[in-house]
């Protein structure tokens, strides 16, 4: 498990909405020595199914589950 890695796990059901949230993501101020990883998850047969497959693409002890719709602002 990597202590210093941050991961965003997307559910994306809409590839607009997604690509926005990833500018926004790819914005954030991240503290020194840590790194972002997102991972979408596409065809999902729910949020709970996409969630954990994308809990297992990832050794980041960190893990933020946000839907693509989400506004990114607040984690500013």
């Amino acid at each position: 498990m990597d202590s210093n890695k941050v991961a965003f796990i997307i559910c994306v059901n809409n590839n607009r909405m997604y690509h926005e949230a990833e500018i926004y993501i790819k914005s954030l101020d991240i503290p020194t020595g840590f790194t972002l990883e997102i991972i979408p998850i596409y065809n999902a047969k729910s949020m709970t199914s996409g969630y954990n497959c994308g809990m297992k693409k990832t050794d980041a002890k960190y893990k933020i589950y946000p839907e693509s719709y989400s506004s990114y602002l607040y984690f500013l």
